[in-house]
């Protein structure tokens, strides 16, 4: 860190003082001088830590006095160090950039070095005493009387809420992520370092330390709330003043947010897609055309909607309810069923009001995906207990209906087994394979206990209702549909990968659209 040209004058006169004491003093102690001249030296070209320089010149200040007494005498030695107060001024300021805060209850604290300056000063003037030198009891009361005015001074000025915010209003839907700017203003005109703290983990703060210079302060919050984020974001700040030897502690609240559950926001668009998809109404040509590029043909068994008619429709697709009561002829457009069907095999037991949330999220927005690709679909639905409800095959409105009622059907389940990783079933038969080929006895022992691990995952998964589930929907499907799993993973983790291994073999796709999220990792912020 450079010095400004003041600092750079305060130290040359630092060097010259030593240098005069170095001529004047007796012969026996003018090496003294010199050796302190070498070690400041070094002190100030080397690069060192600001809070070094500034204990290094608080002891000059006390040497410089001791030295001087020798040549002046004791009731005027302080007077050559009085410039090195304001090298100390000069000093605080460094080091109080780089300070980190204290954590604390109190709303109003001294810093450590609002602690160590006066507790030096302090032990210096009580040994002045016991000595009875008077050139160290000046200097000793200087400092203390320097730093009273400043701690008077920084009472009177640093408030106790150095920041103002505005709160801002922020909607968002849980799970997801965005960048907030938060209206912070500064409170103080003597500056300082700022520090703000996000208390949640799902909450960070850019920048975390800031400088109390500029009225206005260029502060960022990335949010990704889940379900149980509060209200009113709450922010922890500490702030220390110029010099760094009071710390204030205070709480902000830059933001009111409103968190939206997934299985509502999903619940609300399949709402729209129910009421943009509901029979009788004409569709915009637009929506029309969007349809022909997706579905690709405009006859088949399945209704669409409804449209303006064009040259070249055929009179039997006239609606004609809806041509009188819009005098003009209107024709229903049809679609055909393409794609593989699929086998949505849907796990309804949940930890918590958050697994509940993000799991109805997934069943309609699934639901929503295959209606709109004209995808048709079982829904097989389950819980730790039984088969809840195996659907016949079902396409576009009828299976967005569906699935919004399946979303209601949650069961609470705590399960006392945790899974950090599902048991790779193939790897597990590849492995019992390659030790069969081997003709040494432990390569067959260790077969036979990978088999005996191998039969104890079938036997669990016989015993799961997921297994049961998926033989149901397989009785309403054909053989080669499609299987996608939703599930938080807690009691069918074994029977899901069972099912996964066996039914890959057969051919089938299996595809788990949901899994559980990793938690997220709070960071700590950095030090300045």
């Amino acid at each position: 860190m450079r010095d400004s040209g003041i600092t750079r004058l305060l130290r040359g006169y630092a060097v010259l003082a030593l240098v005069a004491a170095a001529v004047f003093s007796r012969l026996p102690l003018s090496f003294v001088p010199l050796f302190l001249l070498a070690g400041y030296f070094f002190l100030w070209l080397w690069p060192i830590r600001p809070s070094l320089k500034l204990f290094a010149d608080y002891f000059l200040f006390f040497a410089l006095t001791v030295l001087y007494s020798l040549v002046i005498g004791p009731w005027f030695a302080v007077l050559p160090s009085l410039p090195v107060i304001a090298l100390l001024n000069r000093d605080l300021q460094e080091a109080a950039k780089v300070q980190y805060y204290h954590e604390t209850k109190n709303s109003l604290i001294p810093t450590r070095a609002g602690i160590a300056l006066p507790l030096a000063a302090s032990l210096a003037l009580v040994v002045s005493l016991l000595l009875g030198d008077m050139s160290i009891l000046l200097a000793s009361s200087v400092s203390l009387l320097y730093l009273a005015v400043m701690g008077v001074m920084l009472l009177r000025r640093m408030p106790l809420y150095p920041v103002e915010c505005v709160q801002v209003q922020c909607r968002m839907t849980a799970g997801s992520e965005d960048w907030i700017r938060l209206d912070i203003t500064g409170n103080t005109k003597i500056g300082g370092v700022l520090f703000l703290l996000s208390p949640y983990d799902w909450l960070k703060i850019n920048p975390g330390v800031l400088f109390l210079k500029a009225a206005k302060l260029d502060v960022k919050a990335h949010i990704s709330p889940r379900l149980a984020g509060p209200a009113a974001i709450k922010l922890n700040g500490y702030a220390t003043d110029r010099w760094g030897l009071i710390q204030v502690r205070f709480s902000l609240e830059p933001v009111l947010l409103y968190v939206i559950p997934r299985a509502r926001y999903a619940e609300w668009l399949a709402r729209k897609y129910l009421g943009e998809t509901k029979a009788g109404p004409v569709i915009l040509s637009s929506s029309l055309l969007a349809a022909g590029t997706v579905y690709g043909l405009r006859k088949g068994m399945e209704y669409f909607g409804n449209r303006p008619y064009q040259p070249g429709d055929s009179l039997r697709n006239v609606d004609w309810k809806s041509s009188i009561k819009h005098r003009e002829l209107i024709s229903k457009e049809f679609v055909e069923f393409h794609g593989q069907s699929v086998i949505t095999l849907i796990n309804l037991a949940v930890g918590d009001e958050e697994e509940a949330d993000k799991l109805s999220f997934w069943i309609i927005v699934t639901a929503l995906t295959l209606a709109q690709e004209n995808v048709p679909a079982v829904l097989a639905t389950y819980d730790h207990e039984k088969v809840r409800v195996v659907s016949p095959l079902m396409h576009g409105r009828r299976l967005v209906v569906h699935s919004l009622e399946i979303a209601k059907g949650m069961v609470s389940y705590i399960s006392p087994v945790k899974y950090l990783n599902p048991p790779d079933v193939a790897r597990l038969r590849a492995d019992i394979g390659r030790l069969s080929l081997a003709e040494s006895e432990a390569s067959r022992k260790l077969a036979a206990l990978l088999q005996m691990e191998l039969d104890n995952y079938c036997r669990d998964s016989a015993g799961n209702p997921a297994t049961a589930a998926l033989l149901a929907a397989f009785s309403k499907s054909d053989s080669g549909s499609n299987i996608l799993t939703i599930s938080h993973r807690n009691h069918d983790a074994i029977a899901l990968a069972v099912n996964t291994a066996n039914y890959s073999r057969r051919g089938n796709a299996v595809i788990p659209l949901y899994i559980h999220e990793k938690k997220h990792r709070r960071e700590e912020p950095v030090k300045a």
